[in-house]
């Protein structure tokens, strides 16, 4: 009877998540910074963490400010297809089938999960499918991490919120939902981020939807009503880079 109470329980656990589920996929993970220990696998990761998160529109809202390794980026051309529906969202990451419960949630755009078939299952770092972790987060999910730089991996995105994000620009306090969930991190600060620096956007005519860098470089502006509006702005010591999939970077 036991058995059967947690078959039961399972299945119903199953069936909520697939009602759930907005996206899913498989292909490779891989680390890019560590807010909790940025000296990571022979790496330095401080300068990486510096960086600004995609789903904070026009916040200056760097992966220190989340202050949480649970951030995922996942494929940059889905996430500003949509960031309303993916941005805070829980992601289920399974290795070999077996579902990590930790509460990885998506906040940043991986550039590498954009590139590529998106049904590749060959490794490749100019382009292959997957998401993006921090380098705790990928040790726990594989300890070959390290050593291979890439681990496969399958993934679930559901509608859960678990960080909320201004990722529409409306000026919205952003933080977690509820509790803050345990698991590696820094002290926080009360020191506010900087504020954007405004800069100029380009000029010539444009196809509405499609997304560039400024002309000097500062900033991701995407076509709206056939003119070039400013969406972005990288943080100090940020440049854009990148031509229909602009992203900030150093």
């Amino acid at each position: 009877m036991k058995n059967q109470i947690l078959a039961a329980a399972g299945l119903l656990f199953t069936t909520a998540l697939a009602q759930n589920k907005i996206s899913s996929g498989s292909g490779f993970g891989t680390y890019y910074y560590d807010v909790a220990n940025a000296n990571q696998c022979y790496t330095d990761l401080s300068s990486a963490n510096k960086g600004q998160v995609e789903c904070s529109l026009t916040q200056v809202w760097t992966l220190e400010n989340v202050n949480s390794d649970y951030l995922v980026a996942m494929n940059h051309t889905q996430l500003v297809g949509d960031m309303g529906k993916y941005c805070g969202k829980r992601v289920i990451v399974s290795v070999n089938g077996v579902p990590s419960e930790m509460p990885l949630f998506i906040g940043d755009g991986c550039e590498r999960c954009a590139l590529g078939s998106p049904s590749s299952n060959v490794w490749s770092p100019g382009g292959a499918p997957g998401l993006d972790f921090s380098y705790s987060v990928a040790e726990k999910l594989s300890s070959q991490a390290c050593d291979a730089g890439h681990i496969e991996i399958t993934w679930e995105i559901v509608d859960e919120l678990v960080y909320q994000f201004d990722y529409n620009g409306s000026g919205r306090s952003q933080g977690f939902v509820g509790s803050v969930p345990t698991g590696p991190s820094k002290p926080t600060t009360t020191t506010a981020p900087p504020a954007p620096t405004p800069t100029n956007t380009s000029s010539g005519p444009c196809s509405n939807n499609a997304w560039q860098c400024t002309p000097d470089g500062t900033s991701l502006e995407q076509c709206i009503n056939n003119q070039w509006v400013i969406r972005a702005v990288c943080s100090n010591g940020m440049r854009c880079h990148g031509t229909d999939n602009p992203y900030c970077n150093y």
